[in-house]
């Protein structure tokens, strides 16, 4: 566990040290003005700034966009994970404390699937009902 920790910490702080000069251009940015025959972003130098959530400019989409991100990245995680149990059942050469660890590895890697896996079909639902409830059918 402390070396999947230490993997993890290993790589956010290159990644956020990465991210240091978007920040810093970002907060360099005047805001909120408008140009009014545009209806774009005024400008300065020359620099318009786009919309980040692209066409779909909704709250709904862009909660839909990060959900299959993750559903994305939980995916190859969960298929990680299996590789590594089935290392573990074979490296446990039948030990039985160690094979009993191996099965909870593989327990809870197949209740994080499931979890995974579900909270795609919950998030329709609840998309589905919200869209009911909104048009009154």
């Amino acid at each position: 566990m402390s070396s999947l920790l230490s993997f993890v910490r290993s790589l956010f702080l290159p990644l956020a040290i990465s991210f240091l000069p978007l920040v810093a251009t970002a907060a360099k940015s005047s805001g909120n003005e408008t140009n009014a025959s545009t209806g774009q972003p005024a400008t300065s130098n020359g620099v318009t700034l786009l919309n980040p959530l692209g066409s779909g400019a909704s709250l709904p989409s862009l909660l839909t966009s990060i959900l299959q991100l993750v559903v994305e990245i939980g995916s190859i995680v969960v298929i990680l994970m299996l590789v590594y149990v089935g290392f573990k059942f074979v490296a446990a050469r039948g030990e039985p404390g160690k094979i009993t660890e191996a099965r909870q590895m593989l327990l809870w890697t197949i209740v994080g699937a499931l979890i995974l896996l579900g909270a795609e079909a919950i998030a329709q639902g609840i998309q589905a009902t919200v869209g009911a409830l909104s048009t009154g059918s």
